[in-house]
Parts: structure tokens; sequence; C-alpha cells
């Protein structure tokens, strides 16, 4: 198994570019997405040095999946001209840190069936400082009998001067002359997006000078359904997600989603109702409810109400219909 990481100043520049393309000081914050791509380089022993860094797509405020896997051929043959071959992916976490989702921990179990040394990349780049360089390194356990899921690797960047000042110099590249710190306060941190069954009651507002003509006026149109990625189990804890998307063309001011009070199971999430903030034009959301069925068969998933409103106040509610699902 892979132990270290090395990443040459070339990847480094590469990932970072894409994640401040789509997440940076001058975008609004509400705005900001994940980003994912392929990684190239070589393995030698435990150590994969990564020489550089390839982006695919981007994804929403706090989720990006690996989907096409049919490009691997191309990216194999980009990583030929550099005598080197696949070696993982990358994505980023934009302001909420280091750490394997439950998708990205299935993502990585792909990866590593397709390649076992197969490494994940997560970076943040509002955690860069001068000992952070803003990238951590995973694997998987393929041994579901473990009691952990993933273990983080040891990792070092190629560079001749400070992470700072890299990130620094990227950013005035791309025309960005802010930094993080001045459009991240440590309270929005703490209280930012639905994972992992863990969720803020409620996020603060964007200003509403800080919205575009067309995002005050135009109505959103919000759709929601349950996201059921894997079998449910008897008395054990599972996770079931509700994704929400706005596919009109305004901003859902608020949207409040809420659990009824009569269920099949046991739900084991900090907040069953949320709140959360501005839900712009083609993004989503995605909510994680950590549950525990209460019998073995069958259960059903309840219909569920959410409730958006728009800058003026007109008020509207989609309704996820009720779902029965397996138990195992």
């Amino acid at each position: 198994m892979i132990q270290s990481v090395i990443v040459t100043k070339e990847a480094y520049d590469e990932m970072f570019k894409y994640v401040i393309e789509y997440a940076n000081p001058n975008r609004p914050y509400r705005q900001w997405r994940e980003v994912i791509g392929w990684l190239i380089g070589t393995i030698e022993g435990e150590t994969a040095t990564v020489l550089r860094a390839i982006p695919m797509t981007s994804g929403s405020s706090i989720f990006v999946e690996m989907s096409d896997y049919t490009i691997i051929p191309q990216i194999a043959e980009e990583a030929n001209k550099i005598d080197a071959v696949i070696v993982g992916w990358f994505h980023s976490h934009p302001s909420f840190g280091f750490f394997l989702s439950s998708v990205d921990i299935r993502t990585q179990r792909n990866q590593q069936s397709l390649f076992e040394n197969a490494i994940a990349l997560v970076c943040d780049p509002t955690k860069i400082s001068t000992i952070e360089p803003g990238i951590h390194g995973y694997q998987v356990f393929m041994d579901h009998s473990r009691g952990r899921e993933y273990r983080e690797l040891d990792i070092s960047i190629d560079l001749e001067t400070t992470y700072p000042a890299v990130l620094k110099e990227l950013l005035l590249d791309a025309g960005i002359e802010r930094s993080y710190s001045d459009v991240i306060a440590h309270e929005d941190l703490a209280a930012l997006y639905a994972l992992e069954g863990i969720s803020p009651p409620h996020l603060a507002m964007a200003e509403i000078g800080d919205l575009l003509a067309s995002e005050k006026n135009a109505l959103p149109n919000v759709v929601a359904e349950y996201v059921i990625s894997t079998s449910l189990q008897y008395k054990k804890e599972n996770y079931v997600q509700v994704k929400i998307s706005n596919i009109g063309d305004g901003i859902a001011y608020l949207v409040d989603l809420a659990l009824p009070p009569n269920y099949e199971f046991e739900i084991l999430s900090m907040y069953p109702r949320r709140i959360v903030d501005q839900l712009n034009y083609d993004s989503a959301i995605l909510e994680t409810f950590k549950i525990k069925p209460k019998k073995e068969g069958q259960i059903i998933l309840p219909s569920i109400h959410v409730s958006y409103r728009t800058l003026d106040q007109r008020k509207y509610q989609v309704i996820i219909s009720a779902m029965r699902v397996a138990v195992l």
C-alpha cells in the first residue's frame, strides 16, 4: 500500500489553478463549486509521485463525483507521454477541510479496484498556511470488516517557497487581489453545509446587493428527490440523502427542509430540520441524514415538504414523495 505522496510544483499549481477557478475571493461565496480531476505520475515502492493534475469537471457547493471512466484511455495516453501512469484523482473541499465523504469513499474504492495503488487528494485553498499545504492524501481500506474506512498518507510538496506565497501568486495570475480571509469569517466555516448527517441550523444570508439583476427578478424552480446509493442495513447506521436542485434562473432565498415526526427508523442526525441559504440557478445541495432502521424487510421513507422563498418573500413548496426501500 502507498504510505507517502510527493506532489511536484507543476501538479500543485495545476490543481489549485483549477480549484480557485471555481472557488475564489472574487466569486460570491454561495457560488463556490467543488472540482475533480485525474492525477498522473509514478509509483516507486510505497511512494506515489504526482507529476501532473488533469482537470475534469466541477460540481455543486458540497458535492462532486467521478462518473466518467470512459476517459481513462485518454488519461493513460497523456500519462504515457511523460513516462508516467494514472496514480489517482483529486477533488476540492473549498472551505470545509480534509476528509473523505461517503461518496468520496465509494469513488476511491472504485479507483483502487482499477489501480491498486491509486490515491485520493483533497484540496482546500482556504486552509493554506506556512505549515499547511492545503492538500491531504488518502487511501481506503478495501476490507469492509475494518473499523476505519480510510487512512491518511504522508504528503510533501516540492516547492522552493512557502505555501501562502504560491497561493498568492496563483491568485494574482488569475487577476484576484483579495485573500480568502477577506471573504470567509470563522462563523461561516463553523456553519458550513450539511455533510455526513451533521448540518448547521442556519447559514448566514448573502447581501442582496451582491446578487445579479437576473438573480433578483427571475424565479427559481426547485426540484427534490431521495438519493439512496446502497441497500439499508437493519440495526446499523445508514446514510440517506436528499438532493435539492434549482433548475430555474432565480435564487431560492431560503430553503427549509424538515422530516415528519413519525417514521420507521431512528434518526441519528444532529439536525433533522434544516434551513439553508441561497440556492442559485443550476446548482444543488445534498443533505445527508444518518438513520437506523427499526425493522427488517422494508421501510417507508416519509414524504418531505421542502419550502422555499424568493427575494420578495413569495413562498413555494416542493414535496418529495414517500419511498419504500429494502432493509437487509
